[in-house]
């Protein structure tokens, strides 16, 4: 079991490495290639007497500058022979209806999804007098709110949707550690709960204030959240440990959904050219998620119960 939980450990450490020393930088908007065709564009379908974008577009706030940027981008993928680039660091996928990136949207939605429907199964699963009963019934707020903040940013890249995107992955993470330490500390109230809550909340404010007031530093993002995610498998670690310890039949999951998690991570590690110009490999993480969100509720839902079996077989 030992050996297990280490072997995990370790490679979990390596995936969250190779993700943040994976991150490189774009190259396709330094080209003269392109810059000369923005301006070209500019100068003829931004003139005064040019007709207005379609109204999709425009009520998905393009501008005719940003319209021209898309277009180039198009322009010089088809031209590369191959060769693709990414621009403002994503590569050029087709639009559709003014979605810069309709594979992600739908993916980030559907997983939101998998977070609305577990609300019932947290709210008749888990007994009231259970702590994890009220925690997972914030989770499942804060999951579906993080991927609707997903699938707004890849709606469209603005700088307020970046940072919401980001932030709400942020807390996600942070909120995952916290389930974590309060499922293996076996925390009950709120008091002996709140210092877990102040120690999560403050470094999840500093980091947010540092990225929006100082600078907003991706690859510093990147490690804070591979840090943070580091972390939390070797708590959900314990709590396997613990289960196994409890005799628990499915003491295995938390270390396996933790691994799983990173491996689906890490996707973002081993990025490539979109395929079928939609699925790169930011769009596949947010797909192997699906399954794994499901399966996190049935392993705590199941936990708690387990719980209250134990509890129940010592009263008798």
């Amino acid at each position: 079991m030992r050996g297990l939980l280490r072997r995990s450990l370790v490679s979990s450490l390596t995936i969250l490495l190779l993700l943040v020393l994976g991150a490189v930088a774009s190259s396709g908007d330094r080209q003269p290639a392109f810059k000369a065709c923005v301006r070209t564009c500019i100068s003829k379908d931004c003139a005064p007497d040019a007709p207005p974008l379609p109204i999709i577009l425009r009520a998905l706030w393009w501008t005719c500058e940003s319209n021209c940027d898309y277009k180039c981008q198009r322009q010089i993928t088809a031209q590369g022979q191959g060769v693709v680039h990414q621009y403002h660091g994503k590569w050029p996928f087709l639009r559709i209806l003014g979605v810069q990136e309709p594979a992600s949207v739908i993916l980030s939605l559907l997983n939101g999804a998998m977070h609305v429907r577990s609300w019932k199964l947290v709210r008749r699963g888990i007994h009231p007098r259970h702590p994890m009963r009220q925690w997972l019934s914030v989770f499942v707020v804060i999951g579906t709110w993080s991927w609707l903040c997903s699938a707004i940013f890849h709606t469209r890249d603005f700088p307020i949707t970046e940072k919401l995107d980001y932030f709400s992955a942020g807390f996600n993470v942070i909120y995952i550690f916290f389930l974590g330490i309060t499922r293996m500390l076996r925390l009950s109230t709120w008091k002996q709960t709140r210092v877990v809550a102040v120690c999560c909340t403050i470094p999840y404010a500093l980091h947010v204030a540092y990225l929006s007031l100082v600078r907003f530093d991706y690859g510093y993002n990147m490690t804070a959240n591979a840090i943070v995610g580091l972390l939390s498998n070797f708590i959900w670690f314990v709590v396997s440990y613990q289960a196994f310890r409890n005799g628990q039949p499915f003491w295995w999951k938390p270390a396996a959904l933790m691994l799983l998690m990173d491996l689906a991570f890490s996707l973002e590690a081993f990025d490539f050219p979109p395929f079928l110009e939609a699925l790169d490999a930011h769009a596949l993480w947010h797909a192997a998620t699906i399954p794994i969100i499901t399966q996190w509720y049935d392993y705590l839902v199941k936990d708690a119960k387990w719980d209250l079996h134990l509890e129940q077989q010592r009263k008798d």
